[in-house]
């Protein structure tokens, strides 16, 4: 079974927090899945990371995807 590993985790909230959005606002299944995707759930940002791939690749298109969210109830980190 294949799992996020830690250092992916750290990538993906490393790019969250250049963002500004707040950790607790940030959900990572620990099970990847099909293609990936990122959606809104009850005001926080679902990341779910692709099953096959490059994930570098994929993290790069990250913040385009988070981008095309309404955003306006997620929390924010304080800068």
């Amino acid at each position: 079974m294949n799992v996020v590993t830690p250092k992916q985790m750290e990538r993906i909230l490393e790019l969250t927090d250049s963002m500004a959005i707040h950790r607790e606002a940030v959900v990572v299944p620990l099970g990847p899945e099909g293609q990936g995707r990122v959606r809104l759930v009850r005001n926080k940002i679902e990341i779910t990371v692709p099953e096959e791939g490059d994930f570098e690749a994929w993290l790069r298109g990250l913040p385009a995807a988070i981008a095309e969210l309404d955003l306006t109830e997620v929390r924010r980190a304080e800068t």
